[in-house]
């Protein structure tokens, strides 16, 4: 049994019942102030543990799907498509498994972005046509992970445009292997 949020929310009651009400009464306002952040932190990752595999899975579904993308274009020299397709096939097998851990989705996210990183800086000297199509596919890739992130991240209070972010578990949901 994985006890992880049974400590997180041990840790968050201890800073309301206990840490916050001492720092309040003995009038420190700077730590009370510093010790609501923490309870907050403490809370959000509590909230959080258990979508980090999911959402690793989702950002490495959505990085085959751009490589996919990418492919299609037909922009590519010959050793760079055939490098994605092999990087894409090796990670669709992989994440098909059950068994495949959220360290090792993360290790497939990164062998991706290398890919993919080593695809644009190829692409620099494509003619300007394939070019734009590589960087709008990118950038479309780009905007679904800022969606992604945002849903992430809107607990903590700092997105300009709250009532504009999606459901975070529907975003988690759409993302399917294909």
């Amino acid at each position: 049994m994985d006890f992880t949020i049974i400590t997180l929310n041990a840790a968050a009651k201890a800073m309301s019942d206990t840490v916050l009400p001492t720092l309040s009464a003995a009038g420190n306002g700077p730590a009370l102030e510093q010790a609501h952040l923490v309870r907050d932190a403490i809370e959000y990752a509590r909230d959080r543990v258990d979508l980090i595999g999911e959402r690793r899975r989702t950002e490495a579904i959505d990085q085959t799907d751009l490589i996919a993308q990418l492919l299609a274009l037909g922009a590519l020299g010959d050793d760079t498509a055939v490098a994605l397709a092999e990087a894409r096939t090796t990670a669709l097998r992989s994440l098909a498994d059950p068994a495949t851990s959220a360290e090792q989705t993360a290790a497939i996210i990164s062998v991706l972005g290398e890919r993919i990183t080593a695809l644009l800086a190829e692409i620099d000297s494509a003619a300007p046509a394939s070019r734009a199509q590589v960087e709008r596919a990118v950038l479309d890739h780009a905007l679904r992970r800022l969606e992604l992130d945002r849903a992430w991240l809107l607990p903590l209070g700092f997105d300009p445009e709250p009532s504009s972010v999606r459901d975070l578990r529907g975003l988690l949901a759409q993302t399917r292997l294909g």
